[in-house]
């Protein structure tokens, strides 16, 4: 048998493409399930944010020199403290560019605790666990409500998280499992879910939805039950849902009973968003793939210190050996030291790749970022205008006065949810025909879009939408680029658009 020192160390591509589930495995092409691959592609319009991107030349140059130092120590004795090390570095740097240093005014914010986790997925099975565990006091021997939107708005694979249920076949420390299977060792859930879209796809008036809210948590309350709010900001469609106040108001008449985890995993929040939602001692989870245009699979859970305080000595639930380890939680964190050592190198290198994104985007001035958001916008929106094959779905402000006065970009839409019509321009294309105009994009035309949404049905075939999204590293492209950068990139985003709509006249009503 050959000694450990033979053994040969996976490459950069493995590493990158392990440490998930089932959905970053690549297939004969070099491809993951979102149709990106690990390889830089410099000549592809990526404008599918919302669900994945490609890494670039820059991440993966990043991602490459952490590689370097896993591959010289080879899997000996010092590879588990080198990893554990790279990944507090990562936690550090994450924690500095989201503005979370020692010299903040508030003691707590500067004390905020980051998890990570292999996906945002992951990061709900992780919140719901850790707070289902907190909340066992005896008082009701009724499991926990966790209140979510709709799945089709977050992701499929979250109630079953939410609900302690594998959700893929492979655990993200490569244990295989059964989808759908009680995890053992997971605290029981109860969760219930709550529509933001119509029957026809259109937004449900969201003072009805924030009323099922109250409703169902004052029900809970009322039998003495704890309760979880995944709140979510922004879902697939650029929502937020319920409205942040109803949170918040929830927060403070329950505080002993009422838990927020902000699912915030397309990223598309200002720093002065997250300290506002972490001020409220709400969890808020993020990830590095979708806005920061991250590979995919690259979670991070921001813990607020007087929840980290109450949580860090709780032993985390047996349920969560398959799919964290120690080196994912800060050292002084002792609840998490049963977890093993098996370390996710992939992970790491992924934040890697992804933090080379968000240092490029932080270095923009915020008033750029805010004026070419806004420009964007302006040019889309008068593109749907005038297209007789594509639709856009009327786009959602996001709300954000509750929490603080600034003015930033993310209260500027940066996904653009629309929906096709055939070659008349009267009837719409059902889903099956939607996603061959999404995949055709990326396999003849070099393109890509958000994946589709289900978006309900219209002339009675059910739809779905697909989104033209705005990323960290296209912002950095217009405003930190040459000569016409700004114009290039809508340049792109309408040719995106126009393809988009001459696929979809190919279409004919039979």
């Amino acid at each position: 048998m050959l000694s450990k020192t033979h053994i040969a160390f996976p490459s950069l591509d493995q590493l990158l493409t392990g440490g998930g589930d089932a959905r970053i495995a690549l297939d004969d092409d070099g491809y993951n399930k979102y149709g990106c691959g690990i390889v830089p592609d410099s000549l592809s319009l990526a404008f599918g944010s919302a669900t994945a991107s490609t890494i670039s030349a820059t991440a993966r140059a990043a991602a490459n020199a952490v590689y370097q130092k896993m591959a010289a120590v080879n899997g000996g004795a010092e590879y588990y403290p080198l990893v554990e090390h790279e990944l507090e570095l990562v936690r550090q740097e994450l924690r500095q560019l989201c503005g979370l240093t020692e010299n903040l005014e508030s003691a707590d914010l500067a004390a905020t605790d980051v998890v990570f986790a292999a996906s945002g997925t992951d990061l709900h099975l992780i919140a719901a666990q850790m707070l289902a565990l907190s909340s066992q006091d005896g008082q009701s021997a009724l499991p926990m409500l966790v209140i979510m939107v709709d799945p089709a708005e977050t992701g499929s694979s979250v109630p079953a998280a939410l609900s302690g249920q594998h959700f893929s076949n492979r655990s993200a420390l490569d244990v295989t499992v059964t989808a759908g299977e009680t995890i053992p060792g997971s605290i029981p859930t109860e969760l219930r879910t709550i529509s933001i879209r119509a029957g026809d796809g259109s937004a449900r008036n969201l003072q009805d939805v924030d009323a099922e809210v109250r409703a169902l948590t004052e029900a809970a309350i009322a039998q003495h039950r704890q309760v979880m709010l995944v709140l979510a900001d922004v879902s697939k469609t650029g929502m937020i849902a319920p409205a942040i106040d109803v949170a918040t108001g929830l927060s403070l008449q329950y505080r002993h009973n009422f838990h927020v985890m902000v699912d915030a995993c397309q990223f598309r929040i200002s720093n002065a968003s997250l300290h506002a939602y972490l001020q409220q001692g709400f969890l808020v989870a993020v990830t590095g793939s979708k806005f920061l245009s991250g590979p995919s699979f690259s979670g991070a859970l921001f813990v607020p210190a007087p929840v980290a305080k109450k949580l860090k000595s709780l032993s985390l639930p047996l349920a969560l050996q398959a799919y964290s380890s120690r080196a994912d939680w800060p050292r002084d964190w002792p609840g998490a030291d049963k977890l093993g050592r098996q370390v996710n190198t992939g992970l790491l290198l992924r934040w890697v790749a992804a933090l080379a994104e968000l240092r490029a985007f932080r270095q923009l001035p915020e008033t750029a970022i805010h004026r070419f958001v806004l420009q964007f916008g302006h040019a889309v929106q008068s593109y749907f205008k005038h297209s007789p094959h594509l639709v856009l779905l009327p786009i959602v402000i996001p709300e954000r006065g509750v929490l603080h006065e600034n003015v930033s970009w993310d209260q500027l839409p940066s996904i653009f949810p629309f929906v096709i019509k055939d070659a008349s321009g009267q009837h719409f294309l059902n889903r099956e025909q939607t996603m061959l105009v999404y995949r055709r994009l990326q396999k003849e035309k070099h393109m890509q879009l958000g994946q589709p949404v289900l978006c309900g049905v219209r002339q009675q075939t059910p739809v779905s939408a697909l989104r033209l999204c705005l990323s960290a590293r296209l912002i950095v492209s217009a405003i930190d680029g040459e000569g016409d950068s700004a114009e290039k990139v809508i340049e792109d985003a309408l040719l995106v658009l126009d393809t988009a709509a001459q696929l979809a006249a190919q279409f004919e009503q039979v």
